[in-house]
Order: C-alpha cells, then structure tokens, then sequence
C-alpha cells in the first residue's frame, strides 16, 4: 500500500479507525511513525505522525505538498453491463490513468441493472492505494445513447468493423458496448466507428482495456 486514504486528509489531526486502523496494526506501527495519508481530491499527499496508538490512531499533521500523479484527460464511455464484471475492470482502468467513465443503458444492456457507484468509488480507492494514483476515476451515467449525444458531441463507437483505432484521436470519446455490441439504430447515430486490432476479442471488458491502453501507454 503506497498511501492511506482518509476523505479528511488534510485537517491538522485525524482519528484513524476501521479497516484502516486494522491495516496499521497488521503494519504493527508504533507511536511516532509517519504516514502518508490522502484523499483522493487536492492533489495533496499529507504527511501525519502518529501521536496515540491503542483503540485507535491519533495523528497530527506535519507536511504538506503536492503529490505527482500520471491522471490522463482520457474519457470513455462504456455500455452498461454486468456489476460484477465492471468492478473487476476498473482497477484496471483506474491503474493506466482513465480520467472518467460514462456509463450508458444501451439497446443491448439489461435495463434492470443497477449500479452501486459508493462501491465502484471503494474498489478505486483500494486500487489508488495500492498503485500510488493520487485520484480516482470519476462517473457520468446516461440513460440511453440519445441521452449521451445530448451532453457529448464528439463520441465514436468501437465496433466491429470500423477503421484502425490507431486513426483516433485523444480529443474523441470512444464507447465500447456490450457483449453485443450496438444495434442497428443505434449505429446509425454516429460518423465515426473504430475496430480493435485483433478480432480475437469479443468480451466488453476485455475491449475496454484494451482501448484504455492503446491510447495512452
């Protein structure tokens, strides 16, 4: 774990408890240590000593300054699927620098999906910790792909047989749909259409990272 995450990072003191005071035990810390504690927010990494270890931990602040963090102006928009398989995606996503995430109810998506975006905003920020990130990505929700078009004009389908995703550019949106793509109609209300290089790869999670990666490492 590079840092902790503490949504009052940057308060003069901070009352640790929870999981993360149990991760500070497992780290069997002691008084006087230092931790780098964030939230995911300023940009800031805030460097706390730790003044009371028992039922919980009391720190102070000491230092301040703004943490480097690679954090891309990568948008893309993805069709709804399964919950289960976008929370194992986007540590995924979250670790190569998408920016945000636009999730859109397609012809193609099950309508009676709900997501739970508190538990996709956790699973980032174990994700953050872990890799060093100093933010998360962010969401947008549309409940069609009118509804999408309505707010973003530069959008671009990735689909089976469009032109070479290496004609893309950084500046367009580019949605991966689901399993099954995209209907008819639905192809009908965009100019633009790119195709991944391998025609190996069916599933929508798959298609996402690999669009995620080949824009920007």
């Amino acid at each position: 774990m590079r840092f902790l995450y503490d949504e009052n990072a940057g308060n003069d003191f901070l009352e640790i408890k929870g999981d993360n005071f149990n991760h500070l035990k497992a780290r069997r810390v002691s008084v006087g240590e230092r931790l780098d504690i964030r939230n995911l927010k300023d940009g800031y990494s805030y460097l706390y000593e730790i003044k009371e270890f028992s039922r919980k931990a009391v720190c102070e602040l000491v230092f301040k300054s703004l943490a480097k963090s690679y954090e891309s102006d990568l948008t893309l928009a993805w069709a709804v699927v399964q919950p289960s398989v976008i929370e194992k995606t986007l540590p995924s996503l979250n670790e190569i620098g998408v920016r945000k995430i636009l999730f859109v109810y397609t012809d193609f998506s099950q309508k009676n999906i709900r997501l739970d975006f508190d538990r996709f905003e956790r699973i980032l920020i174990g994700s953050s910790e872990q890799c060093g990130r100093n933010s998360i990505i962010k969401f947008e929700i549309f409940a069609s792909v009118s509804e999408l078009l309505n707010a973003y004009k530069n959008v671009s389908l990735v689909d089976f047989g469009g032109v070479n995703l290496d004609m893309a550019s950084k500046n367009e949106i580019l949605f991966v749909g689901s399993e099954g793509g995209f209907s008819d109609a639905e192809r009908t209300k965009f100019t633009k259409s790119y195709a991944l290089n391998s025609p190996n790869i069916l599933r929508s999670n798959t298609a996402i990272i690999s669009v995620a990666a080949k824009m920007l490492l």
